[in-house]
């Protein structure tokens, strides 16, 4: 289920990323509010255009451009018969392998939410993109009446990760294939709570 990328691919990753970080850096060295998309441009050494093909707004730039289950592994999933939470973890094991992760804008975006914590709606607007895939996912093997439900176990299942992202961004021993295991290892803990009543 490996994502080809062409080099056109790449370089539009490589020229999001530098938006984002320069978004970023901005925001921690100025504070949020003080940042303009022009200087967002002027930062990642494009042009305003440039920066419009790429984001909406400086908020899109901040976030960064989300990452999205592929047909391949939508595919996958709607074929497996395995247990639905496992499949849905292996379908996240997916996503972020094809996603190219980057621990140091991880890190970046972790001390700007600890420095400026207004800034959290936004980025769990992004979180509820991801929640939202998830349960669409769920939604498929569950049935669209069980679609509360589904949104129920996603949004456990994107809170886990956000947090295991966050330890991740600053632990840099642990690699980004034990993402999704120290997100199911969260998961076990909540199951127990709920175990108990």
């Amino acid at each position: 289920m490996a994502v080809k990328s062409t080099l056109r691919d790449r370089r539009r990753l490589q020229t999001s990323r530098e938006i984002q970080r320069a978004a970023l850096l901005l925001a921690l060295r100025h504070g949020y509010d003080q940042v303009t998309t022009e200087m967002i441009a002027t930062e990642a050494g494009v042009s305003q255009r440039t920066f419009f093909n790429y984001y909406l707004n400086k908020d899109a730039a901040i976030i960064g451009t989300a990452p999205c289950f592929d047909e391949d592994t939508v595919a996958w999933f709607r074929a497996s018969s395995g247990p639905l939470l496992a499949d849905l973890l292996q379908a996240l094991r997916h996503l972020l392998t094809a996603s190219d992760l980057d621990r140091g804008t991880s890190q970046l975006i972790d001390r700007l939410l600890g420095r400026s914590p207004e800034l959290l709606p936004i980025f769990y607007g992004s979180l509820k993109r991801l929640r939202d895939q998830i349960a669409d996912l769920a939604v498929i093997r569950l049935g669209e009446d069980a679609r509360p439900d589904a949104e129920l176990l996603a949004e456990a299942m994107s809170h886990a990760l956000a947090d295991t992202f966050r330890i991740w961004a600053n632990d840099d021993a642990m690699s980004a294939d034990r993402i999704v295991d120290v997100a199911a290892a969260k998961l076990q803990v909540l199951r127990g709570y709920l175990a108990q009543t």
